[in-house]
């Protein structure tokens, strides 16, 4: 059974770059390190469903970080910080964790920031459930910090998140719960705020409305094509007009998976208005699509060079995130590949013998994959079989430097319209050969 995860909005500054590690089975361990004046870095080693053990870290290290960790059956359920207006942004100046076992952690902070200056209070808590994940910004330092905890259970093949209502705090808290798909939306508005939101929601061949609100005059719609089109993405503003006593939602932006977009409201308050009935807030729940990668329509082309050494195959992935590449005096001695396999990246085995020269790295950008494989073969000096000379490597956004020199039969690996997911080859203390395993480029890559 899947689970359902509530998603807590961050504490902290807009600083820095946006990052999610979305959820685990649980926390090994947190790291942290400081500053003289704030929270430097975050690592944080997550345990997966199957005991696999991954890491993730953010930000820069200024001193030597200090470690928390968990016994195996223990969990972080809350996490008490500050931040701090430095300079010109907002940042996490103080960071706290109590564990289900009534463990506590040091205040990773610097004390004597934390003494002059009071700054924000934050707490992150849910009752005694378990925190699963981490998400926040983080540039210089630790802009932000927001968490997932673990929810009950539901019977539902992909997980469900529940994002919290953001907003003002007054008025009646409502939820409609979670359905297969939203099919239509009417929204309501005045010269000042959104007044009023009813929902069509679909749950199997039945069809449930929610409304919500003030209708007022005629509501505006906003149809979708479900099951095939669903909202992917919510804008919302929220302000607290002259004369009103809550803060309100003043618009709404709605995003499609088909690229449509709809907005209701307006930024800014343009007239005063009676105090009445509107929507105060807006929150959401989101279960991530299933990404089907097409193995089946994946194929292994045949590998260029010679016929020496041990056969070796790392296998199909989902994309490539580094290469490393050694060479000799003659031709090239070393690779290993980095593979993104969903959220994760998993490192492949050492194939070939590194020498004296070194290795050098090949790295890819977020949305970048490897199209081409260009290479040369030859025989050498001592070496009865022919082996690889050169490496090159094509993407969709640039060509790699050559990696040897360009000696011998030449071949290249790769067909339009597809991607390459994996490699495989044959190597001794040299490589041999290499291959390539291919798959159909998705639309949105």
């Amino acid at each position: 059974m899947a689970k359902m995860y509530r998603k807590l909005a961050p504490c902290g500054g807009e600083g820095g770059h946006e990052w999610d590690d979305d959820v685990y089975q649980g926390i090994r361990k947190v790291y942290v390190g400081q500053a003289f004046t704030r929270i430097t870095y975050v690592k944080f080693e997550y345990v997966k469903e199957d005991g696999e053990v991954v890491t993730r870290e953010y930000g820069t290290i200024s001193f030597q970080p200090e470690e928390f960790s968990l016994d195996p059956d223990e969990h972080i359920i809350e996490v008490q910080g500050r931040c701090h207006r430095l300079d010109v942004k907002e940042v996490i100046t103080a960071l706290f964790f109590k564990t289900s076992k009534g463990k506590m952690s040091p205040v990773f902070g610097p004390k004597k920031l934390l003494n002059g200056f009071a700054g924000t209070e934050f707490l992150f808590y849910d009752g005694g459930n378990k925190i699963v994940g981490f998400h926040g910004r983080s540039g210089n330092a630790l802009d932000a910090l927001g968490v997932y905890f673990a929810q009950n259970c539901l019977t539902m093949p992909f997980p469900l998140y529940k994002l919290e209502a953001q907003g003002g705090t007054k008025g009646r808290v409502w939820d409609n719960g979670y359905y297969d798909g939203v099919k239509m939306l009417r929204v309501g508005e005045d010269n000042c705020r959104i007044t009023y939101l009813e929902f069509e929601y679909e749950k199997g061949k039945e069809i449930e409305t929610h409304h919500h609100g003030v209708k007022g005059e005629t509501p505006s719609e906003f149809v979708l094509d479900c099951p095939e089109e669903y909202i992917i993405s919510v804008e919302a503003t929220y302000h607290k007009p002259s004369f009103f006593r809550n803060t309100l939602i003043t618009s709404l932006k709605f995003e499609t998976s088909k690229g449509r977009t709809s907005f209701f409201g307006y930024n800014t308050c343009r007239v005063p208005w009676n105090d009445g009935d509107a929507i105060d807030a807006l929150g959401a729940y989101f279960a991530k699509i299933p990404t089907l990668t097409p193995l089946s329509q994946s194929k292994k082309l045949s590998s260029g060079g010679g016929n020496g050494g041990v056969i070796w195959d790392d296998g199909v992935y989902d994309g490539v995130r580094k290469i490393y590449i050694g060479q000799s005096t003659d031709c090239v001695s070393f690779v290993k590949f980095e593979y993104i396999k969903g959220t994760d990246l998993v490192s492949g085995e050492d194939h070939g013998k590194k020498t004296l020269l070194g290795v050098e790295e090949l790295v890819l950008e977020d949305g970048e994959y490897i199209t081409v494989l260009e290479g040369c073969y030859n025989k050498i000096f001592r070496v009865e079989e022919p082996v690889i000379i050169s490496l090159r490597f094509k993407t969709n956004k640039r060509q790699s430097a050559q990696f040897g020199v360009d000696s011998g039969e030449k071949f290249l690996l790769g067909e339009n319209g597809y991607k390459i997911i994996g490699f495989h080859g044959q190597a001794s203390d040299v490589i041999h050969r290499v291959g390539v395993t291919i798959m159909p480029i998705i639309a949105t890559e």
